[in-house]
């Protein structure tokens, strides 16, 4: 499968990687941008997303991905990479494990999120994989390994795209055994170094944004404990970033140099952990599990199980229990966005369009710039087929943020079967900001085809199409590199 074949590929290539401990941050000049510049990770990492995107793995929700930017954001706002980016996604995957790419992407599984115990923990992690990219582990990698051409790091994640595109997953390790073989003795002797420099690193990171640094070694000594008993396969942090009790006392040492900081778990935080288990469970299975910690007083807080269950039941399509669920976690928390998004849902699902309008004003009254709830008011519109009203929330949304592919889908939608210039448009941008300049060129072609006389809308279409042309020439020649 493809998520099996990339994810191997990212965390036996680019996790492991080789650096010499030292109280100061190291050089990541000319040696790293010789072997493998920022350009060059941003092209690999976009294509491997690109793939990851299709391949359907990635948790696609709004709440999911807008807190693990804005926690990641805190930290990276730490990290000293002129020209680098950084963000932040969730793969659906109730394995425990967290990985770095090329580019700044960063990813979380979401059984590593339902294994933290606080938001500490959970900063801790990505604090360490921000770590592994600001310091340009990738490159240096590359930098210590003669046999290994940046190209062939590329190389190696097209194999699998392409292999797993076509069905062929044995030919896609295969490929990937062949390109990891030239530099796996080079990778082995230098993991140890790279993985305490990322605990150093990350815990600056910690620290420099409010969090008790304490919270890291805690969390891998914890995992350490829980694998040490059990025959899991689940534990593959431990072995893409190798704990040993060396390595846990050294960051626990180091520690001691911080102060200690009393911080409480944020509210988002508790539901996003929430909504994450419901997403990766059976109805049945969260209800079930909601009514045993409830029962037995097991949780981190009381409000954020009953989150939990109202979501349960409305996946089980109870809404008289989930409105009742969430009228107890309401009882029990501060006012959040994450509450009224829920009933939102609710009101959708029981097509009650007047609720659901009523409840999204609401949460937009309290929180005016929660994404989760303009991209709710859209819906609410779509739902209820006040088509004119809806283009005119999504135009709006597109004035704030131009480059997000949902919007366009949202607008396609709205024109499907209505205006075909104006659906092959905006489907072509959707997938041209999601980087997939094949189908966005052949959306383009189709609204260049199609019936109408917006001037302006035509000639936008023919600037785009010839940009995204010479994107999918730049990408090929970049594969004729790759093949050299």
């Amino acid at each position: 499968m493809l998520k099996n074949i990339l994810l191997t590929a990212m965390l036996a290539l680019w996790l492991p990687h080789a650096v010499q401990a030292q109280s100061d941050l190291p050089d990541l000049g000319e040696v790293s941008d010789a072997t493998l510049s920022l350009a060059d990770e941003a092209r690999i990492g976009r294509e491997v997303m690109r793939a990851m995107r299709e391949s359907g793995q990635m948790l696609d929700d709004v709440e999911v991905s807008a807190y693990l930017n804005e926690l990641g954001g805190r930290l990276a706002a730490f990290a000293q990479l002129p020209g680098g980016h950084f963000s932040y996604f969730a793969v659906n995957d109730n394995s425990i494990n967290a990985f770095a790419m090329p580019g700044g992407y960063i990813g979380v599984h979401s059984g590593l999120i339902l294994a933290t115990q606080s938001e500490g923990e959970l900063a801790s992690v990505l604090a360490h994989e921000t770590a592994h990219e600001a310091q340009r582990h990738i490159a240096r990698m590359q930098a210590a390994s003669n046999a290994t051409s940046p190209w062939l790091l590329a190389g190696t994640v097209a194999a699998a795209i392409l292999a797993s595109r076509a069905g062929g997953g044995q030919g896609a390790m295969g490929a990937l055994s062949a390109g990891m073989g030239l530099s796996i003795s080079n990778q082995l002797t230098y993991s140890r170094d790279f993985e305490r420099e990322a605990d150093r690193v990350g815990m600056q990171y910690l620290a420099k944004a409010g969090y008790d640094v304490r919270t890291m070694p805690m969390f891998f000594a914890r995992l350490d404990k829980a694998n040490r008993y059990s025959d899991n396969a689940a534990f593959a942090f431990l072995r893409t970033h190798p704990v040993t009790t060396e390595r846990i006392s050294e960051a626990e040492n180091r520690a001691q140099d911080y102060p200690v900081v009393m911080r409480a778990d944020s509210l988002t935080y508790l539901l996003v952990r929430e909504k994450i288990r419901v997403l990766g469970q059976t109805p049945e299975e969260a209800s079930a599990y909601y009514h045993t910690a409830l029962e037995r007083r097991l949780f981190l807080n009381e409000g954020a199980q009953w989150y939990g269950l109202a979501r349960a039941r409305l996946a089980a399509h109870d809404l008289a229990g989930a409105r009742s669920d969430l009228a107890e976690a309401r009882r029990r928390l501060a006012s959040h966005p994450m509450l009224f998004t829920l009933e939102v849902a609710i009101e959708r699902e029981a097509r009650n369009w007047p609720a659901a309008r009523r409840a999204v004003h609401r949460g937009l009254a309290a929180f005016p710039q929660n994404l989760a709830l303009q991209l709710a008011d859209v819906d609410v519109l779509i739902d209820s087929g006040a088509r004119d009203e809806a283009l005119a929330a999504v135009r709006r949304q597109l004035e704030r943020r131009p480059g997000d592919a949902s919007l366009y889908r949202r607008q396609a939608s709205l024109y499907a079967d209505r205006d075909d210039l104006r659906y092959h448009a905006a489907l072509g941008n959707a997938f041209y900001y999601e980087q997939r300049y094949g189908p966005a060129q052949e959306q383009y072609q189709l609204a260049g085809q199609a019936k109408g006389n917006d001037f302006y809308l035509r000639s936008s279409i023919e600037a785009r199409l010839r940009e995204v042309e010479k994107l999918l020439k730049d990408e090929k020649a970049q594969s004729g590199k790759i093949g050299q």
